[in-house]
């Protein structure tokens, strides 16, 4: 079954709610209405009330009267006694409802109601206050209120339709423009992959999907970004591979042919070790792709993973190394902070002249060399994968450093300092 159009939905919603509120506005309103014509009618029977105290009594259609003197009801034919006939048959029933009901009135003149077989009646009796013994009773039922009808119920009914409609015809314009925008927007967004995300994505308006937009543009920028880097990536580590490959492949033709002494099958070695370093360290930028859940993360101890990488580096280099550290933690996975932080001091060693300075205090952890410094201009792309360094270095290595910092919550920055370059990682 085919799912409803998003401007279907809209105009299904917008009714419903509106015959919700709808309804319990013109069920309020009517009893607001209601109650106002009952006091209309009240109204009028108090001012028939009035005449019939007076010598000549006026007819009227709508309402009757009785008379009590002296023990016994009074009811001239004028009277209309029709208008009560079927709740009062007889004299002797409104004799009997009076005497239950209004005997003990004061001179004030008050009005009640008596319901009968779905009728309501309303009365007003007052004693005289000038005939001792004389009660005047008025009543009347709803016929005042049948033959006068109310435009408001009409007119609300009416208003609630035309409220509905002119509430749809808007709602259907403004959703088809929206969904209008959102159907443009989804065939620009299929256009992406076609043409290699080259082209920008249109951004109007100052709503949610205008918001959305940005984003798209946003992603389809970056991914522009990561494709180009990708590309330059690729580029880069087929010379980074290309060139010991050369070297081994002369080298072992040289010795093959006898033209080399076999003892430089040590220059075959080295290259050897260092497209062993490379692709370890391309094995290590693809792992990052794929990292262990947030929920297998463990307190790391850091002055454990430090000391072990200094024991390892501090005899093969004539660099010194100063470590101050305290027992901090970072909350991750160790093995993927031992090749960060190995990655660092390999960098380091690469261009520091005498020292190596590691500092770890309430888990801020810097690496200092005392190196010259960097271009400022290249501070920008340090983390970029393959950017040629100062030096005309290619490599994965700070790019490794970033991307395992980004996994773990943590914030890496380099930077130049007095005497030489600061790298410093510490808790986002």
């Amino acid at each position: 079954m085919r799912k409803w159009k998003l401007v279907t939905q809209i105009n299904v919603i917008f009714t419903l709610v509106t015959l919700v509120i709808g309804s319990i506005f013109f069920v309020t309103l009517s009893m607001v209405v209601r109650n106002t014509r009952v006091q209309q009618n009240i109204d009028q029977l108090n001012i028939y009330f009035e005449q019939i105290q007076s010598p000549d009594i006026p007819y009227n259609q709508y309402n009757g009267y009785a008379i009590y003197r002296n023990g016994t009801i009074q009811l001239p034919l004028s009277s209309n006694y029709g208008i009560i006939q079927d709740a009062f048959p007889t004299y002797a029933s409104l004799y009997s409802y009076y005497w239950y009901n209004w005997r003990s009135l004061s001179n004030q003149s008050s009005v009640k109601t008596y319901d009968h077989h779905g009728v309501t009646y309303y009365f007003i009796v007052s004693q005289s206050s000038t005939q001792s013994g004389t009660v005047y009773i008025a009543f009347t039922d709803e016929a005042y209120l049948e033959a006068n009808p109310s435009p408001f119920t009409a007119l609300i009914q009416a208003s609630f339709i035309s409220m509905i409609l002119i509430g749809n015809i808007i709602i259907l314009i403004w959703s088809r423009s929206i969904v209008d925008r959102i159907k443009h927007l989804e065939a620009e967004v299929g256009q992406l992959g076609r043409n290699d995300y080259a082209i920008p994505v249109a951004i109007d308006g100052h709503d949610e999907i205008t918001d959305l937009s940005l984003a798209i543009e946003k992603m389809r920028q970056e991914i522009e970004l990561n494709d180009k880097i990708k590309s330059e990536m690729l580029q880069n580590v087929s010379h980074d591979f290309k060139t010991p490959i050369s070297v081994i492949q002369s080298y072992a033709e040289a010795i093959a042919d006898g033209v080399s002494d076999p003892k430089e099958a040590i220059v075959i070695v080295k290259q050897v070790e260092i497209l062993n370093q490379k692709v370890k360290q391309l094995l290590e930028f693809n792992k990052l792709e794929y990292m262990k859940d947030p929920s297998e993360f463990e307190p790391v101890t850091i002055k454990d993973i430090i000391m072990n990488i200094v024991d390892n580096q501090k005899f093969r280099t004539d660099l010194t190394f100063v470590t101050n550290l305290d027992d901090s933690t970072y909350y991750g996975i160790k093995d993927n902070f031992y090749t960060m932080f190995s990655n660092i001091v390999e960098n380091a060693l690469r261009y520091a002249k005498t020292t190596i300075e590691i500092t770890l205090k309430r888990k801020k952890l810097t690496f200092f060399n005392d190196g010259e410094p960097i271009s400022e201009k290249f501070i920008d792309t340090r983390f970029k994968p393959y950017e040629k360094g100062d030096k005309g270095q290619f490599g994965l290595g700070l790019t490794i450093v970033q991307k395992t910092a980004q996994h773990f919550n943590l914030n890496v920055k380099v930077e130049n300092v007095e005497n030489g370059v600061l790298f410093t990682i510490e808790p986002l």
